[in-house]
């Protein structure tokens, strides 16, 4: 019963406008602004994605912004990069803080989700993220958001997921 409560008000607050990232067109080839969604909880993963970071932008001419989710109730306030975690969390899923509203803010030409599961604040944010180009993983409710969906072999690697991900894009990307 309380789950039917929580999923009541978690997509309550879930309204978004459907068309408002279709309208526009996305240029694969001129993305200048690239926002990357993932779980941080492992710090082997939040390594891999620094990595994966430096991959995209390797003449620093790219803007690229991420948000982690770190799966404790700890503070973050000694954490160097965008984070939240459960304390960012209303009681029904949906996330919330000043990290949350600013990554969502955020006018980016591509999103890529590097998530190994898709949880309800994950989902949050993909549909609430102003981005031309979603791109991520196939997992579960991937066809509602994403314009790309990537599968992959092994989602339990966050590099095999990057891999993967630029794969697919190189391959529809215009030369």
């Amino acid at each position: 019963m309380i789950d039917k409560i929580k999923a009541w008000f978690f997509y309550r607050d879930f309204r978004v406008d459907g068309t408002q990232n279709k309208a526009q067109n996305a240029g694969l080839n001129s993305e200048q602004n690239i926002a990357i969604l993932f779980d941080g909880t492992n710090e082997e993963d939040r390594k891999t994605v620094h990595r994966f970071k430096k991959k995209l932008n390797p003449d620093s001419k790219k803007n690229i912004y991420s948000i982690a989710f770190i799966d404790n109730a700890l503070p973050l306030d000694n954490v160097d990069y965008a984070a939240y975690n459960h304390k960012n969390l209303k009681w029904y899923g949906v996330p919330f803080g000043s990290k949350v509203e600013e990554f969502l803010e955020q006018k980016n030409d591509m999103l890529i989700v590097l998530c190994k599961e898709m949880k309800p604040h994950f989902e949050f944010i993909i549909a609430h993220c102003h981005s031309k180009f979603k791109v991520g993983p196939d997992i579960k409710n991937s066809e509602k958001y994403f314009d790309l969906i990537i599968e992959c072999l092994d989602k339990q690697d966050i590099e095999n997921i990057g891999n993967s991900i630029i794969k697919g894009i190189d391959k529809i990307a215009v030369k």
